[in-house]
This record gives structure tokens, sequence and C-alpha cells, in this order.
């Protein structure tokens, strides 16, 4: 590996932060997460319904096409971008790609304008914008269970919004971020357990978990570290993690949830279904605003940790895919001149 080829795959890496600071998340028309939710949304209102092997095996079928669909014409895009246009536009859009792979400033986003609203004396205002980031009945919620959404939904977002797309790209390149988006698009629209998709969406969602397992347990000693470095409770982070993790019905989610509610010494609670550091009182402004700063910062802490092995091996591998593609249609062209001559 060269000290070129090095400087490129750091600015892959640099790019994609400054899209995220500064221009945040693209036009959902050029959003590569869009365009696999529209594939998903077509093919699934064609899966016929009634019959419950027929719907899980369209399911399996449906994952592993959308799946193939997407990681295959990410290569082939990378692949014609830096044979035609060169590598800086082949750094350019790997930078965009991985961009479009996690988010980090788009929570924050969605954050203020519930607080703004709390803040205002708008209860209803505040449900409205709330439901925009959680799935759960939001009518009847008060000003401390509207916060304790909002604080986990911070929390949730650190493993599926970040870690777990940049644990892929550092490992497989951005083949591997590009999957991870891919599983977790499919989990978002078919791996719920309505009457429409809990035969549908079952090996989405079970693929989901399976990606998020690793990040989800992970994050525990980043969000700690982060804790101690925003002036949270990190010893109780730890604590409450280990304690009430599997208090959800996720099996990831409530790593993250329970470490945030021990960092901030806040109950977590969804109604009916699950509390999170239950001695501590709910969440208020202050809370919910230094829970942003553990999430960004413990991000921002596990980026400097995988982007060695992201440039060492993640995108090193991604090139070597890149030149055997070149070989592989290469090689094709000359057989089929081969035998037009």
């Amino acid at each position: 590996m060269e000290i070129i080829d090095l400087v490129y795959y750091l600015g892959i890496i640099l790019v994609a932060l400054a899209i995220d600071f500064t221009i945040g998340e693209p036009p959902r028309k050029i959003h590569p997460t869009r365009w696999m939710g529209n594939v998903i949304y077509w093919i699934d209102k064609r899966i016929p319904r009634g019959r419950p092997h027929i719907e899980k095996l369209s399911g399996v079928l449906l994952t592993v096409f959308v799946i193939s669909i997407f990681l295959f014409s990410t290569v082939i895009v990378l692949f014609l971008v830096k044979f035609f246009l060169g590598k800086i536009a082949w750094m350019l859009l790997s930078a965009y790609l991985l961009k479009c792979a996690f988010s980090l400033n788009d929570m924050e986003k969605h954050i203020y304008p519930i607080t703004n609203e709390l803040m205002n004396g708008n209860l209803n205002g505040a449900r409205q914008q709330v439901s925009r980031i959680v799935g759960r009945d939001v009518s009847k919620l008060d000003k401390s269970h509207i916060l304790s959404a909002t604080v986990e939904s911070v929390a949730e977002s650190i493993p599926d919004g970040f870690f777990s797309p940049l644990l892929f790209f550092a490992f497989l390149g951005i083949p591997g971020a590009i999957f991870y988006r891919t599983v977790n698009t499919l989990d978002s629209m078919v791996g719920y357990k309505t009457e429409k998709h809990i035969n549908v969406g079952w090996f989405s969602a079970s693929l989901d978990d399976l990606a998020n397992w690793v990040s989800a347990r992970i994050s525990i000693p980043f969000i700690a570290l982060a804790s101690k470095l925003v002036g949270a409770d990190w010893r109780s982070c730890l604590k409450i993690a280990r304690r009430d993790h599997k208090k959800t019905k996720s099996p990831n989610s409530g790593w993250p949830m329970a470490a945030m509610a021990g960092a901030l010494n806040t109950r977590l609670e969804k109604i009916g279904y699950h509390r999170l550091g239950e001695e501590y009182p709910f969440p208020g402004f202050e809370e919910t605003d230094k829970s942003i700063k553990i999430m960004k910062a413990s991000c921002l802490l596990f980026l400097l940790a995988v982007s060695p092995i992201a440039i060492l091996l993640g995108i090193f591998l991604q090139e070597l895919v890149e030149k055997f593609l070149i070989k592989f249609i290469i090689s094709g062209l000359g057989w089929v001149l081969s035998c037009l001559i």
C-alpha cells in the first residue's frame, strides 16, 4: 500500500465527516436510502399474503435480492468512476456513500424542535415532533415521557446510526457500509410484528438484530468514556447498562439506552414495556441536551478507534474487489471478442 493510497483512504473518512457536519443529510432524491426504500416498497406490495410459509420465503428472497442489488451496483459504480474519472472522483463518491450510511448530526435536528415545543408549553406540538423519531403511540405522553422517548432515541442512534455502519466499513469498506444500511432500511420498512409484516419481515428483522449485535455491546465503553468527558456519571453508565440492558424487547437497544440512563442519572420508560434506571427521576431539558453531547462524543471516539482499521483493511479490501472486477470484465470482453473474431 502506497502513501498516496493512505491519503485517499483518509480522505474518504474526513470528507464524509465534513459532509455530515456541514451539509448534513443529502436531498432525498439522491439519497441511496430513498432508492432502497423505493425498491423494497415496490416488491413488498407485490408479495402475496395469506400463507405464512410463502410470506416467510418471500421475505428471505426480498432481503437477499435487495442486498444483492445494492452491493453489486455499489461496487460497479465505484469501479466505473475510478476507471473513467480517476481516483479523486472515486474518493469523493466513496465519501458520499459513507456519509449516506451513517448519521451524526441529523438526530440533533430532530431533538431541538421537541424541546422547543415543550419550553413553549405546547405539549401537542412536542408529541407531534417526537412521533417523527419513535414508533410508539405518543397521543397521551406527558412531558416526562416525551423527554424520556427523546433520550431513548438519541441513545439508540449511537449503534444504529453510527457504530454499526462504521464497523462494517472498517472491515469491508464502502460495500460493507452499504450492506448495513440496506439491512437497516429493510428492517425499518418490513421488520414489524404487524399482521402484514410479521412473516415477510422476520428475516430482515433477525438480520438487523445480528448486524447490530456487536456494535450495541462495544458502544458501552465509548458511551462511558464520553460520559466522563462531558461531566456525566460514567460509573453509573456501566452499572445500569450491565443491570438493565435485558429489560427491553430488542436484544440490542437495551445496551445503549440503559447506558445513557445511567450516565444521565435518569429514568427512561416506555409505558407498558420497560423502565431503565428506575431509581432516578425522568430526564429534563439539561439531561436531554447532555445526551446529544454524549452521543456525539462517543461516536467521534469510535471513529478515531476504527479509522486505522478502515484504512489498513476495509478500504484496501474494497480496492482489491474493484481490481478483481476490472480483470474479470476485461477478460470477459477479451473472451467475447475472441469468439467474434
